[in-house]
């Protein structure tokens, strides 16, 4: 099947969904690249390294604290009626409150700790204590953008993305004169978006403790159970960072979390199809029409496949040059760790797309499963590595992108149960 057939074949609206989310990610990723460009120029090695170190850290911390609300959001809300969407959206956003209240008072408490793990040192206290203020702000948007999303409104959801995660991060580098204050001022600026956003386009609800309860039990039955695959999943992709910053260097640890915040833009351009798959998959299994959602799914696959290995030729070919434009210093050193890198995004292109269809057709956690048993694989690598004495950062990375590579086949013959469960 080529991929003019296959495009093709897909269905008008959908097609129409993909290309406009599609765009509003593009526009993203194009600002996030300059955002990586102009911040390099501004703040120099060590800021820069601290600005990709922090998203990481992000990352990392998202799905913690959103205790698997990420997937349950708009799996709920594409099958609710009205009333209940905003039961569940006002409910999420009082959860993720709390959650945020909780995190605050333990990173006080344990503040030095915290920015020795991701830093490498104890001097980054204060950053970290913003990052969760920052996390925070990304945890509001999560809950708004999930609403339109679940509500099938993925032009006002696009937009919404845009601004917060392209816009205004690009804005606030005009205001800051450190990493720190980046990160703060990016805080308030989103948070209060937000907040003029759901004012003025999402009705209000007076929330009873019954409707609490009900919305909570509802989200939390089925995210808490894919919490720890968010986490885990989160854990993945930070864990090189924070190796290389406590075994290594502040600058080495910089350095990789730029390869792997480019493996992530790449990655991005893909999110549209799970952006709409998800509600969409959900809705389609209520419904048990089966034979669409192989249909689809099989498309998409073959789409995710081929994307992968585009992204990594890219890579292969043109890594020196992609850096230059960057202005990364130690091009040929860093070069050798993009190319390591992305040799897993193959595999992660597989899961990004098809986890969808997994978690909507499971009840049970099977994502998260997956995820667990390829980040296990990961940890045993470097047991190896060190009970072999080859323990090196290019070596950490290999392994990385080698477990990545397992996730996305778990993904696959997980993807083929299902079809065989329904003999499709």
């Amino acid at each position: 099947m080529t991929l003019k057939t296959t495009i093709k074949s897909l269905s008008r609206d959908r097609l129409i969904n993909y290309a406009f989310t599609f765009g509003f990610e593009f526009l993203i990723m194009i600002i996030s690249v300059i955002l990586f460009k102009i911040i390099n120029l501004k703040f120099l090695e060590i800021g820069f390294s601290e600005y990709t170190v922090n998203k990481r850290l992000v990352s990392f911390l998202m799905p913690l604290l959103m205790m698997g609300m990420g997937v349950s959001l708009p799996k709920f809300l594409s099958i609710e009626s009205e009333k209940k969407q905003l039961e569940i959206h006002y409910s999420a956003i009082v959860i993720v409150s709390v959650l945020f209240l909780f995190s605050l008072l333990l990173g006080f408490g344990l503040s030095e700790q915290f920015s020795q793990m991701v830093f490498g040192d104890v001097h980054h206290e204060k950053m970290c204590l913003v990052i969760l203020f920052y996390v925070f702000s990304l945890m509001i948007h999560a809950c708004v953008y999930n609403y339109f999303r679940g509500k099938f409104k993925f032009k006002t959801s696009s937009f919404l993305q845009l601004l917060n995660i392209g816009v205004l991060p690009l804005i606030t580098y005009f205001f800051a004169d450190d990493i720190y204050h980046y990160f703060l001022y990016l805080s308030v600026f989103t948070l209060t978006l937000l907040i003029v956003v759901n004012l003025l386009w999402i009705p209000l609800l007076k929330l009873s403790v019954e409707d609490f309860k009900s919305s909570f039990k509802k989200l939390m039955t089925y995210g808490i159970q894919r919490m720890p695959g968010d986490v885990v999943l989160g854990l993945f992709f930070a864990l090189p960072t924070f190796i290389a910053s406590n075994y290594f260097s502040l600058i080495i640890a910089g350095n990789i979390a730029f390869c792997i915040s480019l493996f992530n833009i790449i990655i991005a351009l893909m999110s549209p199809v799970n952006i709409i798959l998800l509600p969409e998959a959900s809705k389609i299994v209520s419904e048990k029409n089966f034979s669409l959602l192989k249909s689809i799914s099989t498309k998409l696959l073959v789409l995710s496949l081929g994307l992968g290995v585009f992204s990594f030729l890219v890579i292969f070919l043109f890594g020196d040059f992609i850096l230059e434009l960057f202005s990364v210093t130690n091009v040929k050193e860093v070069s050798l760790m993009l190319m390591i890198v992305f040799f897993g995004v193959i595999g992660y292109s597989v899961f990004s797309v098809i986890r969808s269809i997994v978690d909507a057709y499971y009840e049970t956690a099977k994502v998260s499963f997956n995820i667990i048993f390829a980040f296990c694989s990961f940890l045993l690598f470097l047991f190896a590595l060190q009970l072999f004495n080859v323990f090196t950062i290019n070596n950490t990375l290999r392994v990385f992108s080698l477990s990545v590579n397992i996730l996305g086949l778990l993904t696959c013959l997980s993807l083929f149960k299902i079809y065989k469960l329904q003999k499709i």
